[in-house]
């Protein structure tokens, strides 16, 4: 191609950048659609816990920045950390069971994932996927304590 460029030229060089766009907006659609955005956040002043153990430090970290988005409030289907009654059959099976979802992903009936793989944060590796599940289980035990309390 030389320039300067006809529109022809723009046109073939535009498709593709425009096709390339357009896949990238389907496929965050489809990770947004597995978590839309639910209800509003909890109360005003609420926080989730804090723990003084290494490892759960960092599955807060890790929680914070990907997990929290679905398991706030249950968003998508997912299991909400103030939600004893739905976490208390899973944190039975034992935590090497809980890693499973998270590291692979869950599907619905229709073979779609309501959870992508590494809860759709490629980044993370298996020992943050198994921290930030530590820390969520922790969570849910101690939120669930504290509104035993009252």
């Amino acid at each position: 191609m030389s320039l300067p460029l006809t529109r022809k030229d723009m046109n073939t060089i535009a498709s593709p950048i425009r096709l390339v766009l357009l896949c990238l907006a389907l496929a965050a659609s489809g990770l947004l659609q597995a978590c839309d955005p639910g209800p509003s956040e909890p109360a005003a002043g609420f926080e989730m816990p804090t723990f003084s153990d290494p490892l759960l430090a960092e599955g807060r970290s890790v929680w914070m920045g990907t997990c929290r988005a679905c398991h706030l409030m249950g968003a998508g289907g997912a299991p909400a950390v103030t939600d004893y009654p739905n976490w208390q059959p899973r944190i039975a099976k034992g935590l090497p069971t809980l890693f499973k979802s998270p590291l692979h992903g869950i599907k619905d009936e229709d073979g779609q994932y309501k959870m992508p793989p590494r809860g759709g944060n490629e980044r993370l590796t298996d020992r943050q996927i198994e921290a930030a599940v530590e820390y969520m289980v922790a969570s849910v035990e101690f939120l669930h304590q504290q509104a035993n309390r009252h």
